[in-house]
């Protein structure tokens, strides 16, 4: 018993000292769990705003919000370059109640494959972009079919409804949404508006999501711009050029239509081999040759060197100077100063140069535009050359009257010509004719802006008549329109290469306007390379003739019958009664039906046979009249109009065969 009483003494220390231990131990772990939620309580209470600070400064990032690029319309409203409404979308799973219905949703909404099906129900958390942009259409759907856990965000697109319609005018966009070429480049400040900024995101995979109201500022969509470039104008010159090309196996060539007196650019088509894309007709100057010559011209008459009647031996076609010999492709005795003009002649126009002094020659030049950019907003334009006379060598004066040893582009050219047909005033070309904000105000309007008066009205007045008689009488016979009186000249220049001239390279040129007294229209035709016939006024005259009459026709301009004294020209305000041909304006009272006619055999659109020259009436129903009128105006054929609109009928049916100066009636 003693023994057992000493054994619980003994153990007795072991036990407290157990005892302690456990005290100690749990002490530790109050302790230790008292700094842990200490340290909790502290971060969460007292230093919970430095923290959730920290937090967002990691995951959170403000993200640009595009604003909606500007649109490009040609001077009717008809849209060239607009902003598709294009959204990219995203699934956030643990948003939404039934993952496998909202994805069953999506499917049937964008045609997904099983593949893009799969990736979307393995998805857990975060965000999941689906797999293609989507339109505002299919956005609406899904929000309607989805309503939660599905969010959109805005992407820039470009659209172009009328297809390549003046496409290297309008120019590209990149795919960061800035312009990169054309006027898309040059107007990019206006068109590409003020971005807005918003929050986002980043999850535990790094991946940015945007924030259903993490919306700080809003985009301000950029102006819209409305050009001088008639949409069907356009479509002439357009496909005026590619004929051209197809018919003269041409390897590049302009097409430009100009309204004189406002410098509007009314259409421009342009292209060169090894080009595509660009615009040369504003970037690529070359040697105008004789299509120059009525610039020397004005000269003379304007400081009085000479007359028109005045006369100039021609030298049997080959002059000899100390320096070079010219020849001419007619030899010719003895020709008045118009007649100089009128049939092209190099060493009439060599010649008369002799009469002026080169600073003379040089300052009428400069004052038609050559030697600098004429300021049209695009980008790269090219000023062409003119080198002041202290460069000029002994063959310069000569070379200049006959159009070489200056280069010019199709614009520049077409702006000179301009001041002619504008009793001597020299307008700025314009592209440009209004810029409007989102809210459809006008922010900018196009005022014809002249540059200069190079010549008096009266010395203006002589140049047309002398270009007048080169389409009637001379170089340009092809150009004619025996109902309407059409001025201009033609060219025919060497093409230089690598320092030189390379033998069968020309660039064939017409620029004429019409009507000669009053003109409204000015079209400038260029070819480059030409095969088979390469002079102006073979393979340009007939191309400008047939643009020209299409694009009166087109904007409802009635070009009257033969008998027309070329006084006056009535245009057709479409929308409204149009006017009858000849010339009188109708009366208020008046009603259809109206005629719209044409003069002029188109030769290449018509077939002999025993009852003469006829042509087949196409099928036109379901053009517009404007188009109908124009496509019957090319074939040589009068209109009676008894309805606007499209066409839904005609008189006589498709297939018939017509003959010059037939009436068709369309209703």
């Amino acid at each position: 018993m003693n023994g057992s009483a000493d054994r619980g003494r003994g153990d007795a220390p072991g036990s407290r000292t157990h005892r302690w231990r456990l005290r100690i131990v749990g002490i530790g772990f109050v302790l230790l769990a008292a700094v842990y939620v200490g340290r909790g309580v502290h971060l969460q209470v007292v230093e919970q705003e430095k923290w959730s600070q920290k937090v967002q400064e990691q995951s959170a990032r403000q993200v640009e919000l595009p604003a909606e690029r500007g649109g490009i319309f040609d001077r009717d409203g008809r849209p060239l370059a607009v902003s598709d409404q294009v959204y990219r979308g995203y699934l956030a799973p643990r948003e939404v109640r039934d993952q496998e219905r909202a994805v069953t949703a999506i499917r049937r909404v964008l045609g997904l494959s099983s593949r893009e099906v799969s990736k979307l129900r393995r998805a857990e958390s975060g965000w999941v972009a689906l797999p293609r942009r989507l339109s505002a259409s299919e956005r609406d759907r899904l929000e309607a079919a989805v309503r939660q856990g599905v969010y959109f965000e805005h992407v820039p697109s470009r659209n172009h409804p009328e297809g390549g319609l003046a496409s290297p005018v309008v120019g590209n966009v990149g795919a960061d949404g800035r312009g990169q070429s054309g006027l898309e480049l040059a107007l990019d400040s206006l068109l590409v508006g003020e971005p807005g900024r918003a929050m986002s995101r980043r999850d535990a995979r790094g991946e940015l999501y945007p924030l259903p109201d993490g919306k700080i500022a809003s985009a301000r969509p950029g102006h819209d711009v409305h050009l001088t470039l008639d949409g069907e104008l356009q479509t002439i010159a357009q496909n005026a050029l590619d004929d051209a090309l197809k018919e003269t196996g041409a390897s590049g060539g302009d097409i430009l239509i100009m309204d004189p007196e406002t410098g509007d650019l009314l259409a421009v088509a342009s292209r060169r081999s090894g080009e595509p894309g660009g615009l040369p007709a504003f970037t690529s100057p070359y040697e105008p040759g004789s299509t120059a010559k009525p610039f020397l011209l004005s000269a003379l008459l304007a400081e009085e060197r000479v007359s028109l009647d005045d006369s100039v031996y021609a030298e049997d076609g080959v002059y000899r100077t100390e320096h070079r010999t010219i020849r001419d492709v007619h030899p010719m005795d003895t020709i008045t100063v118009r007649g100089v003009i009128r049939e092209s002649s190099n060493i009439g126009a060599a010649k008369l140069a002799e009469k002026l002094d080169p600073g003379v020659q040089y300052s009428y030049l400069r004052d038609f535009g050559f030697g600098t950019p004429t300021g049209i907003t695009f980008p790269s334009e090219s000023g062409g050359r003119l080198r002041r006379p202290e460069e000029w060598s002994a063959l310069s004066q000569a070379s200049l009257a006959m159009g070489y040893e200056i280069s010019v582009t199709s614009l520049q050219l077409a702006a000179a010509y301009s001041a002619l047909a504008n009793d001597g005033v020299l307008m700025r070309p314009h592209l440009v004719e209004e810029v409007r904000n989102a809210s459809g105000e006008v922010v900018y309007r196009r005022e014809p802006t002249s540059v200069r008066r190079v010549l008096s009205e009266e010395v203006a007045s002589h140049l047309r008549s002398v270009l007048r008689s080169v389409v009637e009488e001379g170089t340009a016979t092809r150009a004619s329109m025996t109902s309407l009186p059409l001025a201009g000249k033609t060219g025919t220049a060497r093409l230089a290469s690598s320092g030189g001239y390379r033998d069968r390279r020309y660039a064939a040129s017409f620029v004429g306007f019409a009507p000669a007294k009053d003109p409204k229209l000015l079209v400038l035709t260029k070819l480059e390379d030409p095969q088979g016939d390469y002079y102006g006024g073979l393979t340009a005259a007939p191309v400008s003739r047939m643009t020209l009459q299409a694009a009166l026709s087109s904007r409802g301009t009635v070009i009257p019958g033969d008998s027309w004294s070329g006084e006056s020209l009535h245009r057709v305000e479409w929308g409204g009664p149009p006017a009858r041909a000849g010339r009188g304006a109708p009366s208020a009272g008046d009603s259809g039906p109206y005629v719209l006619a044409v003069g002029g055999e188109q030769p290449d659109r018509w077939s002999g046979g025993d009852e003469g020259q006829t042509a087949v009436l196409p099928d036109l129903s379901g053009m517009t009249v404007r188009g109908a009128v124009a496509r019957l105006h090319e074939l040589g054929l009068q209109v009676e109009l008894r309805s606007g609109g499209e066409v839904r009928s005609q008189r006589p049916a498709p297939g018939t065969r017509m003959a010059p100066g037939d009436t068709v009636v369309l209703h």
